[in-house]
């Protein structure tokens, strides 16, 4: 900070210790947007939840949750309070079993409140997401982010309807699957997957799509390959099997069969604009998974 922002933030502190909280989050608030500082993260988040400005505590502290990490409590406090209780439960279930003995209780409890509270609200949220496959990708995320404010029984319900129904986009799929590992769902569920046939799973028994031994392995032939010779290709490819290891998941061991040739076409397609290869089932499932990437561009 330059002494213009440190005068600043002294006035903020000095603000907070006399709870002027609504007075020390307005200077605060600038000052991290400034400054990329921990202190400042921790702060301005203290301040907003003081003042009730709950929502915007959630957006600050959720910049950096490193900050909180001796005070867990803390964090869940302001993801309750701002109803982020589908990440709120995703953090909590990071934590050693203790903390999440301690904490897992305070979300069930904002849960049961909430829905004695607001039935009408949960019910247009759960609407709102149930509808998501009427809309293109954009909006699907926009409505799968909104989800994250409903209590877990109302988010699975939604949830096991959109991974079944063939309208919901495949990385809006992909991306439902990754809550629900995060949220260690043990239920059977069942899933339309990229060969658009179902699938029944148990989120919580898979990897995640980078942890997969064979997207790690394909990974490892890139970096051999291209580590030390082009860089720029190197990273290009990376960040493609990255999105293509979302869009397979669960069925990246079952597609991937031949790592080797399955980059060999990766490669040749990037440097050449043309697939080819001896496997014409890895060409075949190569463009349909850039069919999708090439949509996000």
């Amino acid at each position: 900070m330059n002494p213009e922002q440190t005068e600043q933030f002294e006035k903020a502190k000095k603000l907070f210790a006399e709870n002027k909280w609504r007075d020390a989050a307005t200077i605060l608030f600038d000052l991290q947007n400034e400054v990329d500082d921990e202190q400042l993260t921790e702060w301005t988040t203290r301040a907003l939840y003081n003042s009730k400005q709950y929502k915007l505590a959630y957006q600050v502290a959720t910049q950096d949750p490193q900050v909180f990490a001796n005070d867990v409590k803390f964090l869940v406090q302001v993801g309750l309070k701002a109803q982020h209780f589908i990440s709120t439960r995703a953090m909590i279930l990071r934590q050693p079993e203790e903390v999440i003995a301690k904490l897992l209780p305070l979300v069930q409890r904002a849960e049961l409140n909430y829905r004695q509270e607001f039935k009408a609200t949960i019910q247009n949220q759960l609407r709102t997401f149930y509808h998501l496959g009427d809309y293109p990708l954009e909006e699907q995320r926009k409505r799968l982010l909104a989800a994250d404010q409903l209590p877990l029984a109302d988010f699975m319900v939604g949830a096991k309807f959109l991974l079944r129904d063939p309208f919901t986009q495949q990385f809006v799929r992909a991306d439902i699957l990754n809550i629900l590992q995060q949220l260690k769902c043990q239920e059977k569920i069942t899933m339309l997957c990229i060969d658009q046939k179902e699938h029944l799973i148990i989120p919580n028994n898979l990897p995640t799509a980078y942890q997969d031994s064979v997207i790690v392995k394909c990974q490892q032939i890139l970096s051999k390959r291209l580590g030390q010779t082009d860089p720029q290709i190197l990273r290009a490819l990376q960040i493609q099997l990255d999105l293509q290891a979302i869009l397979l998941n669960p069925l990246i061991d079952k597609i991937i069969t031949d790592p080797e040739q399955w980059i060999d076409v990766m490669y040749k397609r990037a440097t050449t604009g043309e697939y080819s290869g001896k496997n014409e089932q890895i060409i075949h499932w190569q463009k349909r998974l850039n069919q999708f990437i090439d949509k996000l561009q």
